[in-house]
């Protein structure tokens, strides 16, 4: 699905999917709004025939009736017929929104996307309670439809009820009874992480009592635990798929709705009998599978290792040492952990110069509210930043920039946009600071692509980055030299994508050691932190050599 998306965008010659081209999208590219509806109306069917297939698979199972996986295939083919638009606009509601924020385990590879980005919690817990408490009220509110809508697409299946009668049965079902079905939801999904926690801790463990006795037999103890802990994570992945099912399919019987089988079901004759052709067929099947899953395994052990990222210090600050964006935090940070760049935002203020400052109001730094582009930049450095208990004034790019060149500190200079900004933008901050740039190897970038694209333009030796706040269909077209990338939904692939068309990726903004040595694992140019002790501490470890038990723990934590 990743790869139609991008051959769609293609063939548009559509550079990029982001919040910022979307409106183009639908006003100018009719052809790719429809294929990208298109794409997403397949995602939703494939998702339904999951549904549908999992849950007469359990369901057989309650009744205890044997069942072809051919005649499986044939049923939840059928049940695709039931779907109409007005189903297809509760599909999209229920399977994009309600299943994944709300925390029921239906896990799918095509909803693995769905999740809400690292940055987007952090902005939520670092905000005042109410900010908080909206988020947690949000979530119980869908967790609270998502169940008591649980019955309406089995109603539907195994049913075959209409979908405004499903949905208001769905709603009676469960009146009296969503806190039962809510407990076993949690019994059932605390035993299976329970168990599959107990799995890789143990096979970890043994892995690293092996390197530590016997470091000979280190690396083909270490193929046998990796084809395990694998094990351990599909018995998880389906589990905990198959446990909603499994409360849906229970409480219905419980309650005596269960449906009978349809009488024109034709059950299983006997038993089925294996030729001699098909068992030798098995066997060899089973054999390659095996020899293929540890050449795959070997293969990450072996090649897989830790890379030294560059340090980037976020907004100039690490562990709350001053006031993000000022000059006392820039000079605190580069004299006490030497980051290979520090990371700072600029806008464009009202009277066309630049301002340091990353939000696009000033009401939560300073208490002023407005937006750094209705104020000259005069009044702007009259204002004082607070954070961290420190107040600090706020500054000019061109102050920040001497005072970086000052420390030999190389920037990573963010230029944030807004409809605000003046049309030549881009071309009056090439004119003026192409040179003090290039001379100290400064770099850029931007969350605008289109920004990206003109300072590339511009001047070709300028070394720019685009940001990029999730990963929908894999790394942009972009003349970009580095993407950079919000860490929570990144993957290996993903990096592995971007280094193969040239691009150096950064992720942002992680802050503990667990993940920062995951981003190394996965072989990641850049990492943009808060807490530059903490990077620093976990790179000086790449310098010892990672253990297999290591790699494991990369693998778990990272699935891969």
């Amino acid at each position: 699905m990743s790869s139609t998306t991008r051959f769609i965008l293609h063939r548009g010659t559509i550079d990029y999917l982001s919040y910022d081209n979307i409106p183009m999208i639908f006003s100018q590219h009719p052809g790719v709004l429809v294929s990208l509806l298109a794409v997403l109306l397949a995602i939703l069917l494939l998702i339904y025939f999951e549904f549908a297939f999992l849950l007469m698979s359990v369901y057989f199972i309650k009744k205890k009736e044997a069942i072809s996986l051919k005649q499986l295939l044939q049923l939840t083919i059928l049940q695709l017929r039931k779907v109409r638009p007005l189903t297809f606009l509760f599909f999209l509601a229920y399977f994009l929104l309600i299943l994944p924020f709300s925390g029921l385990g239906f896990n799918s590879d095509l909803l693995s996307k769905i999740k809400v980005p690292a940055f987007i919690l952090d902005f939520i817990f670092a905000n005042r309670w109410i900010v908080v408490s909206s988020f947690f009220l949000v979530y119980l509110i869908l967790a609270y439809i998502g169940i008591r809508l649980i019955f309406a697409l089995p109603e539907m299946i195994l049913r075959d009820r209409p979908f405004k009668e499903a949905v208001k049965e769905s709603w009676i079902l469960t009146r009296l009874r969503f806190f039962a079905i809510l407990g076993q939801f949690v019994i059932i999904g605390g035993s299976i992480l329970l168990i599959s926690t107990m799995g890789y801790f143990s096979v970890i463990m043994a892995q690293t009592a092996i390197e530590h006795f016997y470091p000979d037999y280190s690396l083909i103890s270490a193929v046998f635990a990796m084809t395990l802990l694998q094990g351990i994570l599909l018995f998880n992945i389906v589990m905990s798929t198959v446990g909603i099912f499994y409360i849906i399919v229970d409480f219905m019987d419980d309650e005596g709705f269960l449906p009978d089988i349809p009488g024109w079901f034709i059950p299983q004759t006997g038993k089925t009998h294996f030729s001699a052709l098909k068992n030798i067929g098995l066997i060899l099947f089973s054999i390659f599978f095996g020899i293929g899953v540890c050449l795959y395994n070997m293969n990450y052990l072996t090649s897989a290792s830790q890379t030294k990222p560059l340090t980037i210090s976020h907004r100039g600050v690490s562990g709350k040492n001053g006031a993000q964006n000022t000059l006392g935090a820039l000079e605190k940070t580069s004299k006490s952990y030497h980051p290979d760049y520090v990371e700072m935002d600029i806008q464009e203020t009202k009277d066309g110069q630049f301002v340091v400052m990353h939000d696009l109001n000033l009401h939560n730094l300073t208490r002023v509210n407005k937006a750094p582009q209705e104020l000259n930049l005069k009044d702007l450095e009259n204002l004082m930043v607070t954070e961290n208990g420190i107040k600090e004034p706020v500054v000019s790019f061109d102050a920040y920039l001497k005072k970086a060149n000052e420390l030999d500190q190389k920037l990573l200079i963010e230029i944030k946009t807004s409809k605000r900004d003046s049309a030549d933008l881009v071309d009056r901050f090439v004119e003026k600071y192409q040179k003090t740039i290039l001379e100290h190897g400064h770099i850029l970038q931007s969350l605008t692509y289109q920004t990206v694209e003109d300072l590339k333009k511009a001047n070709p030796n300028f070394y720019v980055g685009y940001i990029l706040p999730f990963n929908v269909v894999g790394p942009p077209v972009t003349s970009a030299d580095f993407l950079s990338m919000e860490y929570s939904t990144i993957n290996r692939n993903f990096i592995d994508s971007a280094h193969q068309d040239g691009k150096k990726v950064y992720v942002w903004t992680i802050n503990d050691s667990e993940a920062m040595s995951r981003m190394m694992f996965y072989g990641v140019d850049g990492i943009i932190t808060d807490e530059m002790r903490i990077l620093n501490e976990s790179i000086r470890q790449t310098d010892e050599e990672i253990t297999y038990s290591d790699k494991l723990l990369n693998f778990v934590l990272g699935v891969g």
